[in-house]
């Protein structure tokens, strides 16, 4: 009798250990595979910021030629965003998310800037080398047209690869003045009769 509850007690012995050993292999079994998720997302993390770092790399690189034809006003506005673009070792220093964040506000403020009719004022020299200060209505960032507060100096601008090209044309003037008027709300809105000059020959088209 004491054989067969030994026997018994060792075989319930067993069964316990066959139950752990069971638990503990699908415990192990378990971690094996919470790792390997963890490893194959480390491995898609890693290859979603190449990626990102690679597309960053490439759209810095076409916003800091774009910089170079904005409106002057503009650019000044998005100096401290320019600084981080142009700036290698503030570039380098920056993680990702403050790169993509950087490149996303100069997209904006430069769409919204296109989209609207923007009144500035801006100093800059004409062929005679005199610098005057102007009223500036920019359509967009396409064209512009300048007059002096005394409307006897205007003309208008247009892009280029290295900042703006003024052309004077004083026999705008009344009419630029005009438009700054109704920007200012001054005046009664209405059509402007004014100048496109051509891209293709850079001659102005009426």
């Amino acid at each position: 009798a004491i054989l067969l509850d030994l026997t018994a007690a060792l075989r319930a012995e067993i069964a316990q250990l066959d139950a752990n050993l069971a638990k503990s292999e699908e415990e192990t079994a378990g971690v094996s595979r919470q790792r390997n998720e963890l490893n194959e997302r480390r491995v898609a993390s890693e290859d979603a910021a190449k990626n990102l770092d690679q597309g960053l790399t490439f759209l810095e690189r076409e916003l800091r030629v774009a910089l170079d034809s904005f409106p002057t006003p503009l650019t000044n506005r998005l100096a401290s965003f320019r600084e981080k673009l142009t700036s290698i070792e503030k570039r380098e220093a920056l993680p990702l998310r403050e790169r993509l964040e950087t490149c996303v506000a100069i997209l904006q403020s430069a769409l919204l800037f296109h989209e609207s009719v923007n009144l500035e004022r801006q100093e800059f020299s004409l062929d005679d080398g005199q610098s005057r200060e102007f009223h500036v209505l920019y359509f967009g960032m396409s064209i512009a047209y300048f007059v002096n507060d005394a409307g006897t100096v205007a003309g208008y601008g247009t892009p280029g690869k290295k900042g703006w090209r003024w052309e004077r044309k004083d026999g705008l003037a009344d009419e630029i003045r005009r438009g700054v008027a109704i920007r200012n709300k001054r005046s009664l809105p209405s059509f402007l009769h004014l100048p496109v000059p051509a891209p293709e020959k850079n001659k102005v088209v009426k």
